[in-house]
């Protein structure tokens, strides 16, 4: 979560700041803030608001800032304490003299702030950021030969996961970054340094950078990047770090004619489909290992319903038993020993819960792979294995043409496992493969054909609040995944579940005004997954729910009777392609929804794209 940029050059900076944190609004909208510091100031300036940088720009919020060789900016994702402009980043130091920006989690906060307390530092925010500046000033103030020691000494009595941008009054052209679990980034193109949490930041700079590593501290000025880690007294000692070249082409992005990313990158699914499946045989040989080693998938959110379609996958194309495990819960139950298979999805690749279990399951010795939309991600870093999705930049936050690509990495990862292994016949495969090779032209038909009625019908039923989505087979955790897209975008309540479990229980809750949709298979290739399905139709319908089903053309109508409505999709009849039309046809249902109900689409309230905290 939240953003940071701070940059330092001989010339003014100001405004590149600002309009690089504005491409970091994704991460976190809760409120925003800049600080600079000019030669000869004796505090460092901060301006600072509640909400959107985005509107703070076009309202003209910065244009009172003046020129600055050296800046620092923050868009936050509210942890500790409320959406106040006090707990708007940058914070000051208690002398004014440092400004700092976080993100992250300091577990110990709470401890340190009584101690400063006890020593007379007043406090400005709720933060636990807040903590981290008047730490560092403490430090300075009691013997700290300058303001790289004093954080070289304050992040030694840090516990949690932080990335820091510091600036200070008595070195005007400097920006220190500090990380531990937290992503932090370099770049300098021989004039100008930038220092940020995303590379998206650093468009335009030459397409080097410093990925720091955990216990890193960065001073960047305009001589260059220089990094240090701390000795056992807590002192910085200087480091090497070698740079890493940067994928420009996914650092810029334009929302060109559509009105919200989230319709964009939608409608850029069909691409996003292209390029994974064009991905090199090659890219998969050997990442499953050989025998009956476990295999684990993990993932958060979106990223854990696409493990659980990779379940589904690999069983019926692999013959491989797979389990898939929401990261957050995953450090109880992944059970990894040297030589397992881990596969990790994430659009950012530096998912906090992710990455924690990445790191273990290194530790413990297993295989990793990456399944990651963004180059030299940390969870990229750590991977035996990397699966990269190219599907370019996504801004909304929710998470559309990069799931896609992540369930045709999965199904190609199963398909090539399974014809190596010999559970598919030649045949088999090969019908598989041109199915799939057929897809990206199929989701332009949807996006095109079949939008019109989506729309129709999200219009019809905005109204509804409450929604159970039901599926059967794969279809169950893509029903998952489209309820949880519903209600991010829509704020309806809606609920995703297996459809033969809808009975135990839940079913209760059905009544007229609680709604249903009900993902259907094929009644061609999946009859019997196809008959109990419409079963759970039936005992819903029989409550008086109303049922809308997303399912096969050329159903028999009298399999229909029990639908309120029914859309009939594009299906190709084979598993993934069919899973993957229904993922983009609960999309646009979302989308189209939100749009009926005028919700904040892109950056829907609480959000945010990138989930680096605990």
């Amino acid at each position: 979560m939240c953003g940071i940029v701070g940059m330092v050059a001989r010339g003014d900076v100001v405004a590149d700041t600002i309009a690089r944190l504005a491409l970091m609004e994704y991460r976190g909208y809760d409120s925003f803030g800049l600080a600079t510091v000019v030669a000869g100031a004796q505090a460092v300036s901060v301006t600072k608001d509640t909400g959107s940088v985005g509107r703070a720009v076009t309202a003209g919020w910065f244009a009172d800032v003046p020129p600055a060789h050296l800046a620092l900016a923050h868009t936050r994702w509210a942890t500790h304490g409320g959406v106040t402009q006090a707990n708007a980043h940058p914070h000051l130091s208690y002398d004014g003299r440092l400004g700092l920006v976080h993100n992250g989690v300091i577990e110990n906060h709470v401890t340190l702030r009584r101690r400063l307390e006890g020593e007379g530092v007043v406090f400005a925010s709720q933060t636990d950021s807040e903590v981290a500046v008047h730490l560092i000033a403490w430090h300075l103030e009691h013997g700290a030969a300058g303001v790289l020691e004093a954080l070289a000494l304050a992040t030694t009595e840090l516990t949690g996961e932080y990335a820091l941008g510091v600036i200070a009054v008595s070195e005007p052209d400097v920006v220190y970054g500090a990380k531990h679990k937290s992503p932090l980034v370099v770049a300098f193109n021989g004039e100008v340094g930038v220092l940020a949490s995303d590379q998206m930041a650093l468009a335009g700079l030459g397409g080097q950078a410093l990925f720091l590593d955990d216990g890193d501290i960065v001073r960047l000025s305009p001589a260059g990047a220089e990094v240090f880690t701390t000795n056992p007294a807590g002192l910085p000692v200087p480091a090497t770090r070698q740079y890493t070249s940067l994928d420009e082409n996914h650092q810029r992005a334009d929302k060109g004619i559509y009105p919200h990313w989230m319709i964009k990158e939608i409608h850029e699914t069909p691409e996003a489909a292209r390029v994974a499946l064009d991905l090199p045989v090659e890219r998969f040989a050997g990442v499953i290992p050989a025998g009956d080693r476990p295999l684990t998938l993990i993932g958060a959110g979106s990223a854990f319903y696409v493990a659980q379609l990779g379940q589904y996958l690999f069983a019926e194309l692999a013959g491989i038993s797979a389990i898939a495990l929401p990261s957050d819960e995953a450090e109880h139950l992944a059970l990894l020993r040297p030589g397992d298979a881990l596969i990790a999805v994430s659009q950012s690749g530096e998912t906090f819960d992710t990455l924690e279990i990445c790191r273990a399951a290194v530790e413990a010795g297993a295989v990793l792979t990456s399944i990651s939309n963004v180059p030299n991600s940390t969870q990229e870093r750590l991977a035996t294995h990397r699966l990269q999705q190219g599907s370019g930049p996504e801004i909304c936050v929710l998470s559309t043409k990069s799931i896609v690509s992540q369930v045709l990495l999965l199904a190609r990862l199963a398909l090539e496992t399974g014809r190596t292994a010999g559970t598919l016949t030649e045949t088999t495969y090969q019908d598989h493969v041109a199915s799939l090779d057929r897809l990206p032209d199929t989701l332009r038909g949807l996006l095109g054909d079949d939008a019109a009625a989506i729309q129709a019908l999200a219009k019809k039923y905005s109204a509804v609040e409450d929604w159970f989505f039901i599926g059967r087979g794969a279809l169950y955790p893509a029903a998952c995944e489209s309820a949880l897209k519903f209600k991010e975008v829509s704020y309806r309540h809606a609920e995703g579940m297996a459809a033969g479990f809808f009975k135990h229980g839940t079913i209760s809750l059905i009544d007229e005004n609680f709604h249903t949709v009900a993902l259907l298979p094929s009644h061609r290739t999946a009859p019997g997954r196809y008959a109990t399905t419409l079963a759970a139709v039936s005992e819903i319908a029989a409550r008086g729910g109303p049922v809308i089903g997303l399912g096969p053309a050329g159903a028999d109508p009298d399999d229909l009777r029990d639908f309120t409505d029914y859309l009939p999709l594009p299906y190709h009849g084979d598993t993934p392609a069919d899973v993957v039309v229904q993922l983009v046809a609960g999309q646009l249902l979302a989308y189209y929804c939100a749009l009926d109900l005028g919700r904040e689409i892109d950056q829907p309230r609480s959000l945010a794209k990138s989930v680096t905290v605990r």
